[in-house]
């Protein structure tokens, strides 16, 4: 082995090491500050009216009375040195898959038990530009439904920063614009009344979450009020068994409104099996200060085909079989070398006993 030899290996090995170091670190992505040195190009400020409840709160909580037109504004600031165009949108309040509020959801299957969406009682402008350095009032008319509504109606005000040289996204594609974004929680209320709190089990059944085989369980709030302080304890048994085969808990969660959420049980990577099952189900939420816990008991049945379609599309199942799969070949290549050396043995052996004899 040569010097010369010896110091183009040392180069590689060296630049192996580092391109493996490398590879730990995360890498820097530098935000769009513009001009301003900050991380945002625009601010906005709520400007609360009289009937405002919480003075206290910078978000929207107003009592109202059916039938009653009013009008709140918001303030946005441009931060920067050139026009900003904010694409403007207010939706009603969802739940996450998380157990968080949403506020910026269009959903195709809102519950049945929300009677007003706040984006059908709220007229506002879809977009604003504001001058560079520049502030301007957004204006959102408020028209109540005519009919009493007691409990809350909750959602949301977004405000996102867009690039006017990209186009819209279309629906079936991914277009990402939005640069920074705010959003404004808004509560309209009539009415002190407490609503009674509710919550029901809507379906069990096999899904998936982000790749992930779950059981899905379907919760639904069906009262006009924001339950918090969420906590589900899940615990899934075969038909006759005693003993949980999946158990989930998870706390500090919140269910919006007349809205449906969708809980998943986490199988933890294992393949999801067919046959008949048992949910166990504990919620307990607050409303009004008072915790209250609601108990659940709904037998499913998971059919042979539809674990199999779960399992070949869940990524830690087919990573695991993949694996399994690699070492049965290695296996068998091992076995058959073996065969092989044993075979060429063999017929050295006789042909040296041929010989001796």
């Amino acid at each position: 082995m040569t010097i010369k030899w010896i110091t183009k290996y040392r180069l590689i090995q060296f630049l192996l090491v580092a391109l493996f170091v490398f590879a730990l670190f995360p890498v820097l992505v530098k935000a769009d500050n513009s001009t301003t040195g900050s991380g945002l190009s625009f601010t906005v400020k709520t400007n609360l009216p009289d009937n405002q409840i919480d003075k206290k709160n910078d978000f929207y909580q107003l009592k109202m009375t059916p039938g009653q037109k009013q009008t709140v504004t918001a303030t946005v600031y441009n931060t920067t040195n050139k026009p900003q165009t904010i694409k403007i949108n207010v939706q009603t309040a969802s739940t996450s898959i998380n157990g968080t509020i949403d506020y910026s959801k269009a959903l195709t299957n809102w519950d049945k038990s929300l009677k007003y969406k706040l984006n059908e009682i709220v007229s506002y402008p879809k977009r604003v530009t504001v001058p560079a350095g520049k502030s301007q009032d957004v204006s959102f008319a408020i028209s109540m439904p005519e009919d009493s509504y007691k409990g809350i109606l909750l959602g949301g005000i977004t405000f996102n920063q867009v690039d006017d040289n990209q186009s819209e996204p279309s629906s079936n594609t991914t277009n990402i614009q939005n640069k920074c974004a705010y959003a404004v929680a808004m509560i309209l209320k009539e009415s002190d009344d407490q609503v009674i709190p509710n919550i029901n089990l809507q379906s069990v059944k096999a899904g998936q979450n982000n790749g992930h085989n779950v059981i899905d369980v379907k919760l639904q709030n069906d009262q006009s009020l924001l339950m918090s302080n969420v906590k589900v304890v899940a615990k899934v048994y075969s038909a006759a068994g005693k003993k949980p085969v999946y158990t989930t808990v998870k706390s500090d969660m919140q269910i919006a409104p007349n809205s449906q959420f969708k809980y998943p049980v986490s199988l933890q990577g294992t393949p999801m099996q067919p046959g008949k099952y048992r949910l166990e189900l504990a919620v307990t939420g607050t409303a009004y200060k008072d915790p209250k816990t609601w108990h659940f008991t709904k037998n499913f049945t998971i059919k042979r085909q539809e674990a199999a379609s779960f399992n070949q599309s869940d990524v830690d199942v087919s990573a695991n079989t993949n694996n399994h799969l690699n070492i049965f070949i290695i296996i068998g290549i091992i076995l058959f070398i073996i065969i092989v050396i044993l075979f060429v043995l063999l017929v050295l052996r006789r042909k040296n006993a041929k010989k001796k004899s």
